[in-house]
């Protein structure tokens, strides 16, 4: 008789996935989640940034900037679109005075600075000082109300198909006219 083995984890829910750990461990903070969008950006088609910070700050509805965090020697942060699931977390906005905020301002080294087209072609962006950010539907930071913020970027998503253009472009081979056979031999 022949014996078959069974593994029945292969079918089970795995109780230890992030999203159930959450709750467990979570707390009971609430947290803003904020969406930044850039118009530049927007019309350059950025998926990603790649940029090495050395001031963060926030400006209110009366452009006033109020500087939020320095950055002394930071390596480069990767900024991702909202389609990666990628955010920040920042916690440094809760030093900010009570109002309104309707940007943010990211400002920039002049070296390790990259944008990431949506067609996967990167570019140096170390000719930026600082770039700014609107915060979609504002924010608000009241009196004994502080939240811990998520920063979302509303970047274009990547094109998907992007990853085949290697193999498409090994199928199309070079636009070169070639010779036919027939008028190959001389005249």
């Amino acid at each position: 008789m022949k014996t078959t083995q069974f593994y029945p984890t292969i079918w089970s829910t795995p109780l230890y996935i992030p999203s159930v750990m959450e709750g467990w461990y979570g707390s009971n903070t609430k947290e803003v989640e904020l969406i930044l969008k850039n118009e530049a950006a927007t019309t350059l088609n950025v998926s990603e940034m790649s940029l090495n910070i050395t001031k963060f700050s926030a400006i209110d509805e009366q452009c006033n900037e109020y500087f939020i965090m320095d950055f002394p020697g930071q390596n480069p942060v990767s900024l991702k679109g909202i389609a990666s699931g990628n955010f920040l977390r920042s916690k440094s906005v809760l030093s900010l005075p009570k109002g309104k905020y309707i940007a943010l301002r990211f400002y920039m080294a002049g070296w390790g600075n990259q944008f990431t087209y949506h067609d996967g072609v990167t570019e140096s962006a170390n000719s930026f000082q600082r770039l700014d950010f609107q915060i979609e539907g504002g924010f608000t930071v009241e009196d004994g109300h502080a939240p811990e913020v998520k920063l979302w970027f509303d970047f274009v998503p990547y094109q998907w198909k992007r990853h085949f253009k290697p193999l498409s472009d090994l199928f199309k081979g070079s636009k070169s006219q070639k010779p036919r056979l027939a008028n190959s031999f001389g005249n």
